[in-house]
Formats: C-alpha cells, sequence, structure tokens
C-alpha cells in the first residue's frame, strides 16, 4: 500500500503515488533550471508538461488510475534527461543516455492535424501533405479538381477544417512530423524559433531538428509551375464568372429556366413562379453562386502568387454567408415543396351539336392556325406578361364512345398545400375551346394568374366521338402531344397531315389523309 497525491499537469487532474511524485517535481525543476536562460522558456516548459501528461494518459485506464513510480521512470526515459544541456554535463554519458531513451522510446507514428504554419487557408492540405508524406501542392490540386467537378471540393473542406484539430503545441507540431516529442526535439524547435527570430525566416517549423528536407527536384518544380496555371486560370475565369453573374441577376432579360422550359424574363420574375418570396430567394441563389466563385479565386491567388493568405476573419464571414444563404434557400425550397402536396383536377363536360357525320378540329397557336404546311416542334412553352403566364401545350386525345352524341371533357389539374388551395389553383386556369358549326377551334396554351404560382397546372382535352361517326384533324400535328385511342399502335406519322378517324367499337380507325 502507498501514499498518493494529487497533481494538475497541463490542466489535467491525475493520481500520482508520494515517491513518483517526488522523482517528477525533480525532473521538472530540473527542467526549469536547464532551460532559465532559454527565451521561451514557460511555453517550453507549458509543451513538456503536455507531452508528460500524454504519456501519462496513456499508462491509466479503468484499472489502473494512479500513475506510479514505474510509469514516471518510463516517461522519463522517453522524454530524455534536461542535464544533457547543462554545460557541465559530460558528453560520453549524454551519448550514453540518450541511446538509452531512444531504446526505450516507442516508434512515434504520425499523427494528423492541421499545419496553419504553412498552410493558405486552414492548413489542411499542409497538414494532409505532412501525414501522407507528400507535397501539398498535390493536395491543393486535388481540391480544385473537386470544386471544379461539381463543388463538393467545398464542402470536404470545410468538413477538414472542423474534423481535424489544430497543431497548437511544440508537441503537436512533432507529433504532425512523425517526430518524438521529447527533450531533444522540443529544444530544437525552441532554438529554431529563436535563430528564425533574427534571421528573418517566414517558418520556424523549417528548422526543426529531424525535419525530412523537402525536394525541390524538378518534379516539384513542375508541379509548382502547374499550380500558378491553374491558379491564373481560376483567377480569371472566377472573374469572368462574378461579371456573368452579376449581368444575369441585374439585366432585365435573360433566359432563365423554369421546370425545365427556358424563359426569356428576368431572374425575380424566374424565381418568382416558384417561391413566394421572390426577394430573399434571388438574393439567396446569388449568394449560394457567387461565394464559391470567390474561393476559387483566393485559391487562384493563392496558388499564383506564392501562398499569400487571406484574412481568416473574412473567409469565415462569406462561409457564415455561404452556410446562411444555403439554409435560406432550403427553407424556401421546402415551403414551396408543401404547396405541391395535394393535387386537384377540375373536370368540365362539354356536348358538341354537329350537323354531319364528321367533326372537323383546328388548332390554333394564339390566332395562327396550324396547318399542313407548318412544321412545329411543340416543345414546352411558356411566357410571361405583366398579370399572366402563359404555358403549353394543352394535352389532346381521341377516343371512341358508344354515346349517340360528340362531347369533350377540359381537365385542369394543379397542386397546392391543401386541397383547398390546388382547387383554386386549378379553377385559376383560363382555357376556352370554340366551336364553330361542325368545327371545334382549339387553343394549344392554357393561361393562369401570377399569384397563383407555377402549381404544376396542366391542361388535357379528351374528345369522344360517337361508334360510326367521323373525325377529321387539321393540320400537321405529328409532334404535338395528342393521343389517338386506335384499334391497333398509334403512330405520329397517322396525323402528320391532316387526317379521318372513325370511331369503332373497338377504338378509332385511321381512314386516311386528305388531299
Amino acid at each position: 500500500m502507498k501514499k498518493t497525491t494529487t497533481i494538475n499537469l497541463a490542466g489535467m487532474v491525475y493520481h500520482i503515488e508520494e515517491d513518483a511524485f517526488q522523482i517528477l517535481k525533480d525532473y521538472l525543476t530540473d527542467i526549469k533550471r536547464v532551460f532559465s536562460s532559454q527565451e521561451g522558456v514557460e511555453e517550453m516548459v507549458a509543451d513538456i508538461e503536455s507531452r508528460i501528461a500524454e504519456l501519462f494518459q496513456e499508462r491509466l485506464n479503468k484499472n489502473k488510475e494512479v500513475v506510479t513510480y514505474a510509469d514516471v521512470e518510463e516517461v522519463i526515459s522517453i522524454m530524455g534527461s534536461p542535464n544533457q544541456f547543462d554545460e557541465d554535463y559530460d558528453e560520453a554519458e549524454y551519448e550514453e543516455n540518450k541511446s538509452e531513451t531512444q531504446f526505450n522510446q516507442k516508434a512515434e507514428s504520425k499523427r494528423l492535424y492541421r499545419d496553419t504554419d504553412e498552410g493558405m487557408l486552414a492548413g489542411v492540405s499542409a497538414g494532409l501533405g505532412h501525414y501522407l508524406n507528400i507535397d501539398p501542392v498535390l493536395i491543393r490540386v486535388l481540391w480544385i479538381v473537386l470544386v471544379l467537378v461539381g463543388g463538393s471540393g467545398v464542402l470536404v473542406y470545410i468538413i477538414a477544417w472542423i474534423a481535424i484539430p489544430e497543431a497548437k503545441t511544440t508537441a503537436q507540431k512533432l507529433q504532425m512530423k512523425g517526430q518524438p516529442a521529447n527533450l531533444d526535439n522540443i529544444k530544437a524547435f525552441a532554438d529554431s524559433v529563436k535563430e528564425e527570430a533574427k534571421t528573418g525566416f517566414k517558418r520556424a517549423s523549417n528548422s526543426v531538428k529531424f525535419t525530412i528536407e523537402k525536394g525541390n527536384g524538378a518534379i516539384t518544380t513542375v508541379l509548382r509551375m502547374i499550380s500558378r496555371l491553374i491558379g491564373f486560370v481560376l483567377i480569371i475565369g472566377g472573374i469572368v464568372s462574378i461579371v456573368a453573374l452579376v449581368l444575369v441577376f441585374i439585366t432585365k432579360s435573360n433566359f432563365v429556366f423554369v421546370n425545365g422550359i427556358p424563359v426569356f424574363t428576368d431572374v425575380k420574375t424566374g424565381v418568382g413562379l416558384i417561391f413566394e418570396d421572390a426577394t430573399l430567394a434571388v438574393w439567396s441563389i446569388f449568394f449560394v453562386a457567387l461565394i464559391p466563385i470567390m474561393f476559387l479565386i483566393m485559391l487562384g491567388e493563392m496558388l499564383t502568387l506564392s501562398g499569400k493568405k487571406k484574412s481568416r476573419a473574412f473567409i469565415l464571414t462569406l462561409l457564415v454567408i455561404w452556410f446562411a444563404a444555403i439554409v435560406t434557400i432550403s427553407v424556401l425550397g421546402a415551403k414551396t415543396g408543401f404547396d405541391f402536396k395535394e393535387r386537384y383536377t377540375s373536370v368540365e363536360r362539354q356536348i358538341v351539336q354537329v350537323d354531319s357525320l364528321d367533326l372537323q378540329v383546328n388548332l390554333f397557336e394564339d390566332d395562327l392556325k396550324i396547318s399542313n404546311e407548318m412544321e412545329y416542334s411543340f416543345n414546352n412553352y411558356l411566357s410571361i406578361d405583366e398579370e399572366e403566364i402563359k404555358m403549353g401545350y394543352a394535352r389532346i386525345e381521341v377516343l371512341s364512345t358508344p354515346d349517340s352524341i360528340f362531347y369533350y371533357t377540359v381537365e385542369r389539374r394543379s397542386q397546392g398545400g391543401t386541397l383547398k388551395s390546388a382547387k383554386i389553383n386549378s379553377e385559376d386556369v383560363w382555357y376556352a375551346i370554340a366551336q364553330d358549326g361542325n368545327v371545334l377551334n382549339i387553343p394549344t396554351r392554357y393561361s393562369f394568374p401570377k399569384s397563383s404560382k407555377f402549381r404544376g397546372q396542366k391542361v388535357t382535352v379528351k374528345i369522344f366521338v360517337p361508334q360510326g361517326k367521323q373525325i377529321v384533324l387539321n393540320g400537321n400535328l405529328e409532334n404535338y402531344p395528342l393521343k389517338v385511342h386506335t384499334r391497333t399502335h398509334f403512330s405520329d406519322d397517322f396525323i402528320e397531315q391532316s387526317s379521318t378517324w372513325k370511331a369503332t367499337d373497338l377504338g378509332m380507325e385511321f381512314k386516311g389523309f386528305l388531299e
């Protein structure tokens, strides 16, 4: 049974045997005495204490909660004797102790830290370079590739920035390079700091004892030349992208894609077709697009101008704005998504009175009748004016019916956050078919108020033909969204010009083209 005491070492509380405590106390006293003339001795001692605390922690577990005499002796053996730096210390004895220390040390494995001393931004690339023993330029090029192929590089870098700790203490900086954090190396680091403060070198870590010298051979030179070239391209491309982005957002006339349809309008109006708060959505989209481009320009600047750093506060501010914009657009998008939750279809039925066996059907693009000579692509259509949105094209179906009269139905479909709002949206869709004798004049487009927003509005016209009677589809409708429910397979080739169809009990039957 041994008496124990409690100590606070590097901010951590340890229970330690009294005789072990006395040895540790004498050891730390010797360190302070030997290094008393060393510049920055307090920081050095703090680093040494942190390393000792770390070694103690490795030797403790749930079944062992007390630092023993043997633990302290082993840690001192790993750290080395401070007397080796004393002016009166015998060199032969130093070499003997050094060999013993190296024998007792475990091989120090590298630990992953961010190297903010050699880093350009947060030290992620420099830290990975130390850990993987490769030039950080290669890793920076990889970040650029990840950004260019989809923007994932920015997110991965931010995650690495958050997840990987920064190498703050001397011991951590040594472990980052795979060097034992003992007295010898800690003193070498301190000496390098002092020397470089006098000579004006940029980074203290470049002269740490046992640092592996990085080659400046032909491969490294070529890589740096490539990185500068990439940096120049990023700067020019980024500036051009920002100019283009600003012009898109401030110009009144642009092609904006709404539901995959190109619309010639300004961005705010186009975005306002989808989102309730168009202004907030536009600014959010602008910053979501702008800030990654700014990061690319800064990255290009750092690659081109030999690692010139930007203010971390500025970078963090941009990241905060970017995340805020992403969250805002996500919330607006989720809110808009709920407006598509319910669906409602209103159906209007209209009887067609004809005085012959044939019903003629004409399709109109606004006031222009579609004829055989015209070739239309009938791609999705959308236009916007001051008060309404006009879309195309209304789907048309032709079916046989056992009823004795011609009739058609107009189905107006829309979506909304509730069934009531979906119903209101469908009723707001304006679409009118006109009859002139035996002729139906059918518009290809439908419209609804801008206030209704785009909520999946669709129009479907179904024309029912009594069995034994015929319908004539005038014009070249080959590419129109029109389907004739036939007895056999229906082909667009049957409606590439004015065509006649007869209703049978098995469906519509193609009778031929009109001359």
